[in-house]
């Protein structure tokens, strides 16, 4: 009987897991007085050292780069050291182009909102 009790017990852990996800917010959001647009998801590169924090979409040209905010340090980064990262979150981009990042390099701003995924990747 306490084998298959713990048989039971063993096919409900394995078994897949559905997870609701949760719906995007679409309301426009106001953040450090930057006008920012509604939730959605982002996938790309970012490239982060003691002088940049940019993150570029999957299949956007590197002149389409966006400053990132919202990234939390990990041991490492903003050294001397350039650090790239895959990334997928859900993210709000500034409605407005201006002058983002460091000397305003950046016309564009993404807040990372939550961190669906992160993958180091390795440089040559």
């Amino acid at each position: 009987m306490r084998f298959l009790a713990i048989g039971a017990l063993a096919l409900v852990l394995a078994a897949p897991r559905v997870l609701a996800q949760e719906a995007l917010d679409p309301a426009p959001a106001t953040w450090r007085g930057l006008q920012l647009g509604p939730e959605q998801v982002f996938e790309g590169e970012f490239t982060t050292n003691f002088e940049t924090s940019s993150f570029r979409p999957d299949g956007a040209a590197a002149s389409d780069a966006v400053w990132l905010a919202g990234w939390e340090d990990r041991p490492g980064d903003n050294g001397a050291i350039t650090r790239r990262y895959h990334l997928r979150f859900v993210g709000r981009r500034t409605v407005e182009p201006g002058r983002y990042g460091r000397l305003g390099a950046f016309r564009n701003e993404v807040l990372i909102v939550r961190l669906l995924e992160e993958r180091v990747l390795l440089t040559p």
